[in-house]
């Protein structure tokens, strides 16, 4: 048989052809798996940093639908045309059982080279394959625009009649394990990653979770007069002391120390309290703590009083106790501090009953159940269902009790520790009193 001049070059050419249309089908399946390994967030933090091909990254990732169509419709487009290619090749050297061979060797092909190869290269290298092939992307889809808006249109008329909200992009899940894996690997301080973890905490938190309970509010009667109130307020560590009238449970206003020294200094020694006070911000306790923080700022108030439903008084709040649940337990010059007077050892703890739970939880380090602001006693109470005996001994939530001291209406003093390794555990509730 006579072959026309030429002939090699153009199989040659033919066989480039289908090379180059493989290598496509590659790139636009790897940048597939890289763009989408990338978070927007990520994008855009590269872009601020100014990274060649950013500006790209993130315009593609700032539209997600137009991003995917524009590489399906170059990755369908090249699988076609090679397909196309081997069969018009393949048929012409080997006759009718050319499809088939064709069919079949292009399908390894694709697959080890269109598929497997450059998308595990693409999982490994998404950050630096994504910023390379980002401005090609961007200049195809804006060659094939009226096809990408055509599609487009399409799958969001099919997503309305789906009638469902989209999935959320990030959620608060995956963003605690992103601070716990970048702790470990570095990236993230470990006091990072708490602050973090309680700012999504805070969102659960009412202002009855986080106030101090009327039991333990230092108050005073408003009708009492400034001489009268004046060394019992100096005596104690407060800037500010809720005032009630007649109905201990009602405050009515709130008292600044500087309010106090400025009306004795004008000798007004005789006023009533209630004359120099100020009027509080009152909140409901079941105001949410994240909302509780800017109504303060708003307000310029560092204390509100906390009311239930009837108005009655619950407790107040400070913005130091909503800053404690962001940083931790916030101690002045004033303050005890309650971990060094406790402690007996590294790991154990002399408590009071009334002590409150954050206290024992920073110590240890540990979330136990309940608000942080419950007591120790009503910790143990409430799985007890009974007040434990003196020299008792139980494990609750991880921790070794040894009650210390007790008497039949409450808990005065107990021992915590950790429970050792593979500990003999009981129920709390039937457990029996043993020896120290």
């Amino acid at each position: 048989m006579t072959r026309r001049p030429g002939w090699r070059r153009k199989h040659l050419q033919e066989l480039f052809f289908l090379l180059v249309l493989l290598l496509l089908s590659g790139l636009f399946s790897g940048s597939e798996t890289a763009l989408v390994s990338i978070s927007l967030a990520r994008a855009e933090a590269l872009n601020r940093e100014g990274r060649r091909g950013a500006a790209s990254l993130y315009q593609l990732k700032s539209n997600p639908a137009r991003m995917l169509i524009t590489i399906l419709i170059g990755n369908n487009v090249v699988n076609i045309a090679a397909s196309a290619m081997a069969t018009v090749l393949a048929t012409r050297w080997l006759g009718h059982i050319g499809p088939g061979v064709a069919v079949g060797v292009l399908t390894v092909l694709i697959l080890v080279f269109g598929e497997i190869t450059p998308k595990s290269l693409a999982t490994r290298y998404s950050e630096r394959i994504s910023l390379a092939i980002a401005p090609v992307l961007v200049a195809f889809m804006r060659a094939i625009y009226p096809l990408v808006w055509l599609f487009n249109t399409f799958t969001n008329r099919v997503q309305a009649l789906a009638g469902r909200q989209a999935d959320p992009i990030v959620t608060e899940a995956e963003l605690i394990t992103m601070t716990e894996h970048g702790e470990e690997e570095g990236t993230i301080e470990s006091d990072e990653r708490e602050m973090i973890e309680r700012v999504f905490i805070l969102n659960d938190l009412k202002a009855g979770d986080v106030m101090t309970p009327m039991r333990r509010v230092f108050a005073l009667d408003g009708r009492r007069s400034v001489a009268d109130i004046l060394q019992e307020v100096l005596a104690r560590p407060f800037t500010r002391i809720p005032l009630h009238g007649p109905d201990h449970n009602e405050v009515l206003k709130v008292l600044f120390l500087r309010d106090l020294f400025a009306a004795a200094a004008r000798g007004e020694m005789e006023q009533p309290a209630f004359d120099i006070a100020r009027t509080p911000l009152y909140v409901p306790e079941n105001q949410k703590v994240d909302l509780l923080l800017p109504l303060l700022r708003k307000e310029k108030q560092h204390m509100a009083v906390v009311v239930d439903e009837t108005g009655y008084l619950q407790g107040v709040v400070t913005l130091e106790d909503v800053l404690e649940e962001l940083v931790g337990e916030i101690y002045d010059e004033v303050d005890e501090l309650p971990d060094q007077q406790m402690r007996l050892s590294d790991d154990s703890m002399l408590v009071d009953g009334h002590v409150e739970l954050r206290v024992v939880e920073a110590f240890f380090d540990t979330e136990l159940p309940g608000k942080p602001t419950d007591t120790v006693n009503r910790w143990i109470l409430e799985h007890t269902a009974r007040i434990p005996r003196q020299d008792e001994r139980f494990v609750l939530d991880g921790l070794e009790i040894h009650v210390k001291n007790a008497s039949e209406r409450r808990i005065r003093q107990v021992v915590l520790k950790p429970v050792p390794e593979e500990p003999v555990t009981a129920d709390p509730v039937q457990v029996e009193a043993r020896s120290p």
